[in-house]
């Protein structure tokens, strides 16, 4: 990728996080970033390839941050890893991008094409960040898929329900709960 592109995508990538996808248009977003709409085709080849690049972007960006486990010396409990997660899911610099995320799955529900696709390669992303941690956590590969859209899907769950509301205290219940599911599916 070359600097000016780079350059470009990050803007617009703040861009969107600060006004959202529904609103993305080429003029704005080039006026905003100070080029022109012909530039940011000639960058990203159209508005749906901007839209790609932006959720390709902000997913990358997203998975980044992830707590990762490191194999040679993993949290303690599956609740410190969820600890960290849910630390980072709760950073106010963090939330837009979660925000941004779910507006990406929701254009992606409503119609095949760029949107759905990367909200797709997102969610393959988050599944592979959540499946490695679970591995490192000592979950066994054999059940570890299932348990790992469970932990994903339930994560999810709770990041939404605390976006949508007022943020509130650390769903604590939840998160204990789902410390039980992967220490009961731990191999021994």
């Amino acid at each position: 990728m070359t600097d000016r592109r780079a350059e470009l995508l990050d803007g617009a990538t703040a861009w969107v996080i600060e006004h959202g996808l529904s609103t993305l248009s080429l003029r704005p977003v080039a006026k905003a970033l100070g080029t022109s709409d012909r530039m940011l085709i000639y960058w990203f080849g159209s508005r749906d390839g901007l839209l790609a690049a932006i959720a390709e972007h902000a997913g990358e960006g997203l998975s980044l941050a992830m707590p990762t486990v490191d194999p040679a010396a993993p949290p303690l409990t599956p609740r410190a890893w969820l600890d960290q997660c849910w630390g980072l899911f709760s950073d106010p610099v963090v939330r837009p991008g979660l925000a941004l995320l779910f507006e990406l799955d929701a254009l992606g529900a409503r119609s095949p094409g760029p949107a759905r696709d990367a909200a797709r390669r997102t969610a393959d992303r988050w599944i592979e960040v959540v499946d490695g941690a679970l591995a490192a956590l000592g979950v066994p590969a054999g059940g570890r898929p299932a348990v790992t859209r469970v932990v994903a899907g339930a994560m999810v769950g709770l990041i939404l329900d605390d976006l949508v509301g007022d943020p509130g205290p650390r769903p604590d219940p939840e998160l204990d709960l789902l410390a039980e599911v992967i220490e009961n599916t731990r191999g021994g």
